[in-house]
């Protein structure tokens, strides 16, 4: 392991064999002494204790790294005349990172993200070897840090962002500095956890602009350790980083100049708006201020004291039995004229708020929209958790949105004052159909930027056409109207009633939480309608209702849908007795209607390469190395994205349409392993699953032996597994088909053994070469065990039968020791390769031969 001399050791400390191997592969030839790779701590002290002339150790942490933090004071103590440094290696999914004490541990002198970037690992080493009077290990690239000065230079904020998982892989000084984290924590975290001003669905949409477009610019806020935000300019890029592609963030600080331009920003949008729309205005705040609440209100001129929400926005989800914010004392006071301005300390000086006192906002500011004619329109409130800085350009700039909102809702006003009666029922005085769809369509819109959940309710009187026919329409007017008053003291001030026609009425619920939530107020209604009505000329009746629930986005995301669903649901109300109420259930013709449609794309995924054959690689359990691979059939849909084997295969098996689909994939895998055999010179043997259909072919042999003469592949290298819950009682000439195929050569595998109910007899007679373990039982060892010893038993019946035994699911070292203790030959499962496409096999295959070079082992002959 020698390779220069005065070059010193390095000791590496990872979990994972995969990290270990590409550490050792960075740093392996590189001009040190020794390097040292361990799977653990107590591995670890061993080597300290062979060689004590360690340099450096890379030393990984994951959660509370309670014992790597623990080694790290005992480095300190063997050498303390001159500590050895430590590289720390974050490990685990972002954000699991979470040490008790602050700071960064002793003797850490910079991070490394996993899985590591081989240039990047060198460079960091180089670094910290040069920082202790080392020369710099031989054969490091000098590209690597070619402009490591910039980054590192940089007056901005710079990171490096992995794209797929969103983790942040390095971050520049200036980034740590300002943020008051650890570097340790931002390795640890997501380039999600430092933009508060993105919601989940916004991200989501920029993060598909930046792989679209390549670049991104946006404006948003940004936070520190110490709980505040500061407001930043977002530049991001598409990158290649070491050949893989990556995110690359700059983030810049506005600072005043740059909350001016957004404030001016968002009076332009709104004054470009010729009809003042309330939406565009009110987001405009939000993005300006970095607001964690706003509430934009009319007050409805046809009901004094009442109003309508026109937008609603909460940065964070509100928890159940949060106050109503519509029903708090602020709102009343700014829609009877008075100004709220509390920059700072507002939850304080609340004590009758209770949304803003729980919600703890430091700044609150309540605008009343004001007429021409003076009267109140509306009202516009806004809140923060952080104080605002005492800068009067917030509080005028907020004036003269208000001022703008309220000429924008008279100008409607006007404009719709020609057509309002053809919008509220004369009779009750609530919105009618028209107006109901609308405030819907709003509400879907709404709804869809702020990713909540809302309720529509159809609530049908039951029997009241009795109540007509008999007592008169005067009396059934005013059963409607006392109905009207009741519903609308049923809900909360920002949900919608609605008469949509005759004695059918209509309610949207928003800023739904939890289904239950509507369910609670629904039988809230249920109940109030079951009281007593007392009507003119001492008249008293009792009504009941039915009502039906449907739910954006649950059920359907548009107008039409949401109502017919609500529909259904009232009528089932109705066909359970009355007086009730039910929520919406797809019906088995819908599910059959999209099951349908699933099978018309799936019978046009070969046509159109929708499908991909994934390989696994399958390892020998003694010298790891590559002996064969299982092909795995995978449908990625250019709409849909990846579709589940478990939904597909199943519907494919229905439908017939699994013969066509076994075909084609019994084809591509010989194809794939007879190319990667004459390319490698490899005798890798390919298996693939033959269903309980595939199995009923009459002509399934002839069909194996054309595949195998027109790919050229050696019929000892296909190996076709049959599961082994098939039943050679239901499927004609089972045994006789498997001799026959074992007879060109072919191997059979029984596949997931230990699932199935076969007999011991079943076994014996059943031609197989191998048996697979399942990985329901493998991946219990060290668990449970009854598994272990099912996993023990079969092993010693398979040898005794003369059949190879493959284990499957295999994921952690002990799964891989108990195995092999038992005399399992071979493995496969996540501790070594997941399922890859084929170009990714191939790159592993080619791996292999810069490691290795050399043959796999040959496979045994069937039999």
């Amino acid at each position: 392991m020698t390779v220069a001399d005065d070059s010193g050791a390095v000791l590496v400390v990872a979990s994972d064999r995969e990290d270990r191997r590409l550490l050792f592969d960075a740093l392996d030839a590189q001009g040190f002494d020794a390097i040292y790779s361990a799977r653990d701590l107590a591995q670890a002290r061993g080597f300290l204790e062979q060689d004590p002339q360690i340099d450096l150790v890379l030393l990984e942490f994951r959660g509370e790294a309670i014992d790597s933090l623990a080694f790290c004071g005992e480095l300190r103590q063997y050498r303390p005349g001159a500590p050895v440094p430590v590289i720390g290696l974050i490990g685990g999914p972002p954000g699991t990172l979470r040490w008790r004490r602050g700071g960064e541990p002793p003797g850490v002198v910079d991070w490394i993200a996993l899985p590591a970037v081989a240039d990047d690992a060198r460079h960091r080493i180089r670094v910290a070897m040069t920082g202790r009077g080392k020369r710099a290990p031989a054969g490091t690239p000098g590209t690597v840090d070619r402009y490591q000065f910039a980054f590192d230079g940089s007056l901005d904020e710079l990171a490096v962002v992995d794209p797929a998982s969103g983790r942040i892989l390095d971050v520049n000084t200036v980034f740590v500095q300002r943020s008051g984290y650890p570097r340790a924590q931002l390795l640890a975290g997501g380039i999600d956890s430092f933009d508060v001003a993105l919601s989940t669905e916004r991200r989501a949409e920029t993060s598909a602009a930046l792989a679209r477009e390549g670049v991104l610019q946006l404006r948003g806020r940004k936070p520190r350790a110490d709980g505040t935000t500061y407001a930043v300019e977002l530049h991001a890029r598409l990158a290649v980083q070491d050949g893989r592609l990556v995110h690359f963030y700059l983030f810049r600080e506005l600072g005043e100049l740059g909350r001016y331009q957004q404030a001016l920003h968002a009076l332009g949008r709104l004054a470009s708006s010729e009809d003042a729309d309330p939406d565009a205005a009110a987001q405009a705040i939000i993005d300006w201020l970095a607001l964690d609440f706003l509430v934009l209100v009319e007050a409805l001129p046809e009901h004094v004291g009442e109003i309508q929400p026109l937008m609603t926005f909460h940065r964070f989800g509100l928890a159940e039995g949060t106050p109503d914010p519509l029903l708090q004392p602020s709102l009343r006071r700014v829609l009877a004229g008075r100004e709220l301005v509390q920059i700072a300390d507002a939850w304080r000086g609340a004590a009758d708020d209770a949304f803003v006192h729980e919600r703890r906002f430091e700044c609150l500011i309540g605008l009343p929209l004001i007429g021409e004619r003076r009267t109140v329109l509306g009202a516009l409130v806004v809140a923060r958790r952080e104080a605002l800085e005492a800068d009067d350009a917030a509080v005028e700039g907020l004036r003269v949105f208000a001022h703008a909102l309220a000429v924008g809702l008279e100008l409607r006003r006007a404009r719709e004052q020609g057509r309002v009666t053809g919008l509220m029922d004369p009779l009750t005085g609530l919105p009618n159909r028209l107006l109901f769809n609308d405030r819907l369509s709003s509400a879907i819109n709404e709804a869809h930027r702020s990713s909540e959940m809302f309720a529509v309710v159809f609530v049908d009187l039951d029997r009241f056409k009795t109540i007509n026919d008999s007592l008169g329409h005067p009396v059934g007017d005013q059963v409607l109207v006392a109905v009207a008053k009741r519903l609308r003291a049923s809900v909360r001030a920002s949900d919608t009633v609605a008469r949509y026609a005759g004695d059918e009425f209509t309610l949207i619920l928003r800023h739904i939480v939890q289904r239950e939530d509507v369910e609670r107020i629904a039988e809230k209604i249920v109940r109030a309608m079951e009281a007593p009505l007392s009507l003119a000329g001492g008249l008293e009746l009792s009504i009941t209702a039915s009502l039906g629930l449907s739910f954006y986005p649950d059920d359907a995301t548009d107008v039409e849908r949401l109502l017919k669903y609500a529909d259904i649901a009232m009528y089932s109300a109705k066909g359970m007795g009355r007086n009730n109420f039910q929520a919406y259930v797809a019906v088995p013709e819908e599910s059959h209607q999209q099951r349908l449609a699933l099978e018309a794309k799936l019978r046009q995924a070969e046509k159109n390469g929708e499908l991909r054959v994934f390989y696994q690689p399958q390892i020998d359990g003694h010298t790891e190395d590559i002996v064969g691979m299982e092909a795995l059939i995978r449908w990625e849909h250019p709409e849909l994205g990846m579709i589940s084997p478990g939904f597909f295969v199943p519907l494919a098996e229905e439908s017939g349409l699994i013969i066509t689909i076994g075909e084609w994939v019994l084809r591509a895998a010989c194809r794939d392993a007879r190319r990667w055999q004459q390319r490698f010179d490899l005798p890798l043997r390919v298996s693939v699953n033959l269903s309980a259909l595939q199995l009923r072919q009459p002509n399934l042999v002839s069909l194996v032996e054309a595949v195998l003469e027109e790919t050229g592949l050696d019929p000892r290298l296909l190996d076709l597994e049959v599961t082994e819950s098939i039943s050679m009682k239901t499927i004609p000439r089972l045994l006789e088909t498997l001799h026959a195929l074992r007879e060109l050569g072919c191997a059979i595998s029984i596949d997931d053994f230990g699932t199935g109910q076969s007999s011991l007899d079943y076994i014996r007679r059943f031609p197989a070469d191998r048996i697979k373990i399942d990985q329901a039982f493998v991946r219990n060892i060290g668990i449970d065990p009854d598994d272990e010893a099912i996993v023990q038993a079969t092993i010693v019946m398979a040898h005794n039968l003369n059949r190879e035994v493959v284990a499957e699911g295999v994921e952690i070292e002990q799964h891989l020791d108990f195995l092999r203790e038992q005399g399992c030959e071979v493995v496969q499962g996540f501790l070594f390769c997941r399922p890859i496409p084929a170009v990714s096999f191939e790159n592993l295959l080619q791996e292999r031969e810069r490691l290795l070079g050399g043959r796999a082992r040959a496979p045994s002959a069937p039999g």
